[in-house]
């Protein structure tokens, strides 16, 4: 449950960051929205959406760390896939942080200039529905972020679907409120306020990170079992 909480905090404090890179497609089918359809169930439909397919590749990823960590169990290190993430959400926690690296390395992969990116996306808001919104969030739950890369290391890590389906689940609902509340607060927060929580949930990150490294240690009995980890 701790981790789970934190993992929430990294969602919802990094949320800045998601109207930044999705603000744009919010504002889109907010405008395209019929006047007498409800806001709100529109952004709750999005943020479904985007959950689901957060949820989806979590259990996946919590799928295939399971079969990890039982190769690693097999060699001697039970712990290998803990070890690894553990490192990974560090380097990833620093770069979000912009202590290594350029901040956005993880994000520049181009899924948004594909054809078929773009063709889907036309094909769904062209849709006269508002299930056309869940779909949109679907979609875009695959968009890179850098935000998202070290939770789903730590759902690979959690080593079962189930855990893997809550750990992005949770983090799907800390981003949540952000872009429900979009067209209210977002010109409430200052861009300085904004990086300032970016790289908060980025030290979060780091934490987590350090945990995670710690267990995988544990696990190999190279350091001593605490509740710390």
């Amino acid at each position: 449950m701790q981790t789970y909480l934190e993992i929430f905090l990294i969602g919802l404090l990094g949320s800045a960051h998601c109207i930044g890179m999705c603000g744009g497609f919010v504002a889109m089918y907010s405008l395209k929205k019929p006047v007498a359809q409800p806001s709100l169930a529109y952004h709750l439909l999005y943020n479904l959406g985007r959950i689901t397919t957060y949820s989806l590749l979590g259990g996946m990823l919590g799928y295939i760390g399971s079969f990890f960590a039982y190769v690693g169990q097999h060699r001697g290190i039970p712990g290998v896939v803990l070890l690894i993430a553990g490192a990974m959400m560090i380097i990833m926690g620093l770069n979000i942080a912009g202590v290594l690296g350029k901040r956005g390395l993880f994000e520049e992969n181009g899924i948004t200039e594909s054809s078929f990116f773009r063709k889907t996306l036309h094909r769904i808001l062209d849709l006269d529905s508002p299930w056309a919104v869940f779909l949109l969030g679907m979609l875009l739950g695959f968009l890179p972020c850098g935000l998202l890369y070290p939770i789903f290391i730590n759902a690979a890590a959690s080593g079962n679907f189930f855990s893997g389906v809550m750990t992005m689940a949770v983090f799907g609902l800390g981003t949540a409120p952000a872009l429900i509340f979009f067209g209210f607060l977002i010109t409430k927060i200052q861009p300085k306020l904004k990086l300032a929580l970016y790289r908060l949930a980025a030290v979060l990150i780091i934490f987590l990170g350090i945990k995670t490294l710690l267990r995988g240690l544990a696990f190999n009995g190279w350091i001593s079992h605490s509740r710390f980890w």
